[in-house]
């Protein structure tokens, strides 16, 4: 009864619509948050036992496979859980059958399907992927992968694969990048390793220690990925735990990072206000995924937020939390996102949370959408709607500056970029309002001036006349 009780308390936020969260942007000129309606809240709450699999038991990932079903790497039960499209139960896989014996799972970490239903998975502990058909026979095992020119074990703990014959593994204490494979589990080489910025006053610090003390001291090394995500364009994402700048990065077909970062915080995911601030928790990112407008959902698993940003890097909104109600987890792990929904699994409570947009939050995907390619016009009346439900959206206003810079009112643009707090806007705006001045009144004040200059001379002439005439006289 006890249970039952506490249960409906913590299902009251999902039953009124409501989250349990407060979802909040940045502003752009201080980097204060900014309160906003709810964009995304928690509709269902679905665990093993809904599944029919039993208690899920620390699962560390959840994906939507290019087939259509779902899939979950239930770590600790040493199992994957294969669901349709509805997230039904369709199969348990515990293992495989290989040189006519049975083959187990040990603590398997990620997993990852094709169109085909070819399934790849992570066998963390028995260090090795495994790729099964969709009949769960054994298509490739990948268990003796010799990583040249590395001391490193191999020792995957997720794997994606792109339509190119490429497999990317994350591979634990893998600081040289993501180690890709060919179809066959051949090590093909590191592959996008993370950039060391180390820092200036700590390089000078260093120049008077003693070798011994900087040794002592933490090492510029790169850091590891702690996961990777192909988009539906083949675009590989990364995400990265344990630093301050480019947490999230999409990488292009020789590792560089090509996700323009023009947003807030520029080069800085999640809580801006603490990170570039050198203060407060360190965001966490362990997982990402993309919807089909190229939006970013990146989850942070120290604070159990899910961060929304469009292709530029701009942040939309924010939803999630840690906590024990609907909506909030105690130790966030994956997500993926399909049809304007959110799916993020939790291994603390070994659930599946489902989010759905609210009305504000499709307003302002929609409205950013039309915006980010560059259709202005039409990004307008979305724009207005989302400026109805809150005045406060500095995102909006900014928006609408630059549909009516395009449109080349830029004192109607002054004004928008001022209420969205957008200097480089403004400052655009004010530069062509200038000198679009200066193309209507420069001529007629030349002009002017010169006829000015004229008279004078003239008045000045027949002053001296004048006064010559009266000297004579």
């Amino acid at each position: 009864m006890k249970k039952r009780l506490t249960a409906l308390i913590l299902a009251v936020p999902l039953l009124l619509g409501m989250a349990p969260y407060s979802t909040y942007n940045f502003s752009p000129v201080d980097e204060t948050a900014h309160a906003m309606l709810d964009c995304m809240v928690p509709v269902k709450v679905i665990t093993g036992v809904d599944l029919g699999a039993g208690d899920l038991d620390k699962p560390n990932d959840f994906r939507f496979g290019l087939d259509g079903f779902a899939y979950i790497a239930d770590t600790n039960n040493d199992r994957i859980l294969v669901l349709d499209s509805e997230l039904n139960l369709l199969k348990i896989i515990s293992g495989f059958v290989y040189g006519g014996q049975q083959h187990t799972f040990n603590r398997p970490e990620g997993v990852f399907a094709e169109e085909d239903g070819t399934i790849f998975i992570a066998d963390t502990q028995n260090r090795r992927v495994v790729v099964l058909d969709a009949e769960g026979n054994l298509v490739t095992l990948m268990d003796s992968v010799e990583l040249t020119g590395s001391m490193l074990t191999f020792r995957p703990q997720k794997v994606v694969a792109d339509t190119a014959g490429h497999v990317y593994v994350v591979g634990a204490g893998s600081t040289e990048g993501l180690i890709q494979l060919t179809r066959e589990g051949e090590f093909v080489r590191f592959f996008g390793s993370n950039r060391v910025r180390p820092n200036p006053i700590e390089v000078i610090y260093r120049m008077f220690l003693t070798r011994a003390q900087r040794q002592a001291r933490e090492q510029f090394v790169p850091t590891e990925f702690s996961n990777a995500h192909v988009d539906d364009m083949g675009f590989l994402y990364v995400t990265t735990r344990n630093t301050r700048t480019l947490q999230v990065r999409r990488l292009n077909a020789i590792g560089g990072d090509v996700l323009r970062h023009d947003g807030i915080g520029e080069e800085v995911y999640g809580d801006i206000t603490s990170t570039t601030a050198r203060v407060g928790t360190m965001a966490q990112f362990q997982s990402v995924s993309t919807d089909s407008d190229e939006n970013i959902y990146a989850l942070d698993n120290s604070t159990g937020r899910v961060f929304v940003y469009d292709n530029t890097g701009q942040m939309l909104f924010m939803f999630g939390g840690r906590g024990n109600q609907i909506g909030l987890f105690s130790d966030a792990q994956a997500i993926d996102v399909r049809d304007g929904r959110a799916y993020v699994l939790c291994a603390g409570r070994g659930n599946l949370t489902i989010f759905e947009l609210t009305d504000y939050g499709s307003k302002i995907l929609l409205a950013n959408h039309l915006y980010t390619m560059g259709e202005y016009e039409e990004s307008i009346a979305p724009w207005r709607e989302v400026l109805k439900m809150d005045s406060g959206n500095t995102l909006a206003w900014s928006a609408l500056g630059q549909a009516y810079y395009g449109r080349k009112d830029y004192a109607a643009a002054m004004e928008y970029f001022k209420l969205g707090m957008d200097r480089e806007g403004y400052s655009q705006a004010f530069g062509q309002l200038r000198n679009e001045w200066f193309k209507r009144y420069f001529s007629p004040l030349v002009i002017g001036t010169l006829l000015l200059i004229a008279g004078i001379n003239v008045a000045v002439r027949l002053v001296k006349k004048a006064k010559k005439r009266r000297a004579q006289a």
